[in-house]
Formats: structure tokens, sequence, C-alpha cells
């Protein structure tokens, strides 16, 4: 009986972060839309901290673990990782272009999972055409990304990375809204 109440209340407790996580998405989504140029440098220069972080951790890594085969293709790879995450710091322009198209391509694949997921698992079941239209409109922000690339890659990249975020928002929250008030009925 115990076991029930303490997972009842670990799924309350679930949904909970779930429905926070997806009220931060939709605010962030909101922001990047009113100020896609600072989305875009901002989303930019993250991604250049992430990669020289990671380049730093894998060189010492490397170093960690010397004994073991692989150290200097460990450390080849994490040194890519440091420049790589340098020239993007350094050069958030070129950067952004750069990540214009790549960001294209991951719309598109991300809207066409998204789509499928939507008819295969039916998550949340009524909620289901919600998460259709996120993957349809993922799925266009893709094409247009790459459809009207480079010319107007400092501002599109915030703007698309916020609609994403937005309805990505939108559509979790819908879905742990649906799982609440099933797990309220039970």
């Amino acid at each position: 009986m115990t076991t029930d109440f303490q997972s009842e209340t670990n799924i309350r407790k679930s949904i909970g972060w779930v429905i926070a996580l997806s009220i931060v998405l939709i605010i962030l989504g909101i922001v990047a839309i009113l100020l896609p140029g600072i989305a875009s440098a901002f989303f930019t220069s993250v991604i250049g901290w992430i990669t020289l972080f990671s380049g730093v951790v894998m060189v010492v890594q490397a170093f960690q673990s010397r004994p073991l085969r692989g150290f200097w293709l460990n450390l080849l790879v994490g040194l890519f990782y440091v420049i790589a995450g340098i020239y993007i710091v350094l050069n958030v322009g070129t950067a952004v272009l750069a990540l214009t198209f790549a960001f294209g391509v991951l719309f598109i694949v991300e809207g066409i999972f998204t789509i499928i997921m939507a008819f295969t698992n039916r998550a949340g079941s009524r909620a289901s055409w919600l998460v259709a239209l996120n993957g349809i409109v993922t799925l266009i922000l893709g094409i247009m990304v790459l459809n009207r690339f480079p010319s107007s890659a400092i501002w599109l990249i915030g703007l698309y990375v916020g609609i994403s975020l937005l309805m990505s928002g939108v559509s979790l929250l819908t879905a742990a809204l649906v799982a609440r008030r099933t797990v309220t009925h039970y």
C-alpha cells in the first residue's frame, strides 16, 4: 500500500517538474522570438563554450587514462574540441552561419521524428495531435532555414530556435497536464 502512495507521489512530483520545465521552455522561446539577433549570438556562444569545456575535459581525461589504449586519439580529439570552441567563441558571426545550416538539418530531422512519434506512440492520447503539430512546425522551420540560408542567418536562428522552444514547451505542457489529470483520476 505504501509503495503505491510513494509511486503516486513520485509521479506527481515528476509531472510538476515537467510542467516547470515546459514553462521555462515557453518563456525562453518568447524571449528568443522577441530578440532573435541576441538569441542567435547567445546560442552560438553557449555552444562554443560547451565545446571548449568538453575539449578541456577530454584532454584532461586523456592524460588521466594514459596507460590505456587510445591516448593520442583522445588527446587529439580533445585538442580539436578546444580549438573549435575557441574558434566559435572568437568568431561568433561565422559560427552563426555554420550553426544556422546545422540547425536547419536538425529541425528537419527532429520534425520528421516528432511526427512519427506522435502517430506511433500516441503521447498523451488526446494530445498527440499537438505533438504532431509540433513536428510539422519544426519540419517547416528547418526547410525555411535551409531555403533562406545564408542571407538571414543572423536573426533566423534565434527566431526559429525561439519558435521551436515555444512549441516544444506548449506540447510538453499539454502532455504533462493530460498526465496529471490521468493520475488524479486514478
